[in-house]
């Protein structure tokens, strides 16, 4: 982490030169925005809290439509099992950018629910935007997950009388979820990356923050900007990358 933060540094010394003292002093002063959407720190829900914010709900709305749809994959029912296929298909390969304008368009501003007006917000969008590749992504993590375990427990486990369920729950996912959760943190990971593309639904995240302060009169210090955001990126990716490689090296050490 120190060798990308120097290097970080080093470019936005070459580029400003004698103007980096300043260019820091203006960071150091535009910082509250980048990181909260609010000057002084005083409240948080935009810049890149606002990107955290996404990235957190997303990933518990994905853990569960992920596994319900992980499960129809590796249902017993081949119908539901190619319904299930088509549709993590469909999800998992379509790029992300797309789907945000989609959401952007397909989902209206207010929705009318049980005589009650509901407002869907950017941030509501982007969210939903995000969580459909995800959730393909969570599902195919789950049905590799499960499909690794051996044919011979399932076998073992019918023949002591257990259902399909209970042989699911009680012998397979145990033995699964530990392989799963690299997988699955190296996809949330991507997902937090990901996150700097919600700026085309209207939320205010730091990439709409930053372009409304070099629309503003900072734009000498855009590329300080730019290079600023760099980092707050890979200082948030950085330690769940590197808690991926721990679960790695630990179920390696375990499986040995």
């Amino acid at each position: 982490m120190a060798g990308v933060t120097a290097t970080l540094f080093l470019i936005l010394f070459l580029i400003y030169v004698e103007e980096t003292g300043p260019a820091l002093s203006a960071l150091a002063s535009m910082s509250s925005m980048l990181l909260t959407g609010a000057t002084g720190f005083r409240s948080i829900g935009g810049g890149f809290s606002a990107n955290v914010l996404v990235s957190l709900v997303a990933m518990a709305i994905s853990l569960v439509a992920g596994t319900i749809l992980g499960a129809g994959l590796i249902a017993k029912s081949r119908i539901v099992r190619l319904a299930f296929s088509f549709v993590m298909n469909f999800l998992r390969n379509s790029p992300w950018l797309v789907i945000l304008y989609a959401m952007l368009y397909l989902i209206p501003y207010e929705v009318s629910l049980f005589g009650r007006l509901f407002t869907l917000s950017p941030m509501v969008k982007a969210i939903i935007g995000l969580s459909l590749p995800i959730t393909a992504n969570v599902a195919e993590v789950f049905r590799g997950g499960v499909e690794s375990i051996p044919e011979g427990q399932w076998e073992a486990s019918r023949s002591l009388g257990y259902s399909r369920s209970q042989i699911l729950r009680e012998v397979i996912l145990p033995q699964a979820l530990p392989l799963m959760i690299p997988s699955i943190m190296t996809v949330y990971a991507a997902l937090f990356i990901g996150t700097s593309l919600i700026v085309v639904t209207g939320t205010d995240d730091i990439i709409s923050i930053a372009r409304v302060l070099i629309a503003s009169g900072a734009d000498r210090y855009a590329t300080a900007i730019y290079l600023f955001i760099l980092f707050v990126f890979f200082a948030f990716a950085f330690p769940i990358a590197m808690a991926t490689r721990w679960f790695e090296r630990r179920l390696r050490s375990v499986s040995a």
